[in-house]
């Protein structure tokens, strides 16, 4: 590929997840030696912003925020284990109105997620469960949309661990994804930042930068409410509700 083009990259479906092969990267450049502990030795608090963004940064594939805004963090003896951030819908009005639910902090998404390479199996499960609890407890939020990428080879393993309804895939409509200094923007995200979509102008950014194609991805979504609130929110989703994806095998 000539650089610089707007040539498409279809990456398709992976077998093995990026999360995943960040982490084993990182472990295998890393001198640390995973902490022989229990989940006992765990907790969950918010994160401030920057603390949030340095783990994400370094460890989340996308290497960046997005639109996050609460940010919290699985612990152990001060070193953070792992981090997850919700922050507002991109496009909210569909899901408001699916749902039902019109408070600024009602309906969030699950932005951003990452575990160290040293973290247990259970912290991002663990993570999650507590971090919706909080979110309930001090935002009044009833509901968390949460995303899986297929072509990141993602199906939305630990959304799944984590009791998270599955309701379908998502539309595209063609949108792309920009992937800029190694970094994947959406494109709200590269105007924001950059100023322009122009190819021109991000050419003057980074010559090599690409364009990949936004597919599909898999839709879960957490019901933080009441018992009366769960069952509302069931009942407006209604046959969207679907059995779990399972990764294909092979």
């Amino acid at each position: 590929m000539e650089a610089g083009s707007e040539s498409v990259i279809d990456f398709g479906f992976r077998k093995t997840c990026w999360q995943f092969e960040v982490k084993t990267r990182l472990a295998g450049s890393s001198n640390i030696t995973a902490p022989s502990i229990d989940a006992g030795d765990y907790s969950v608090t918010g994160a401030d912003y920057r603390t949030a963004r340095s783990f994400i940064e370094e460890f989340e594939w996308l290497g960046n925020m997005g639109t996050s805004k609460h940010c919290y963090a699985l612990t152990c003896r001060n070193q953070v284990a792992a981090v997850v951030c919700y922050g507002p819908l991109v496009a909210p009005s569909h899901y408001s109105s699916m749902l039902n639910l019109q408070g600024r902090d009602q309906l969030l998404q699950l932005c951003r997620g990452a575990t160290t390479f040293w973290a247990p199996k259970f912290a991002a499960s663990m993570l999650i469960g507590r971090s919706l609890r909080l979110l309930r407890d001090r935002y009044g939020t009833k509901a968390v949309i949460a995303y899986a990428d297929p072509s990141a080879g993602e199906i939305g393993t630990i959304y799944q661990a984590c009791n998270g309804f599955y309701f379908g895939r998502t539309d595209p409509g063609g949108g792309k994804k920009y992937i800029i200094n190694g970094h994947a923007y959406d494109p709200r995200k590269v105007h924001k930042k950059f100023g322009s979509r122009a190819r021109a102008h991000l050419l003057t950014i980074d010559p090599g930068y690409q364009t990949v194609p936004i597919g599909p991805k898999y839709r879960y979504i957490f019901m933080t409410g009441n018992s009366t609130e769960r069952r509302k929110l069931i009942k407006c989703l209604g046959s969207r509700i679907e059995p779990y994806p399972k990764r294909l095998s092979g």
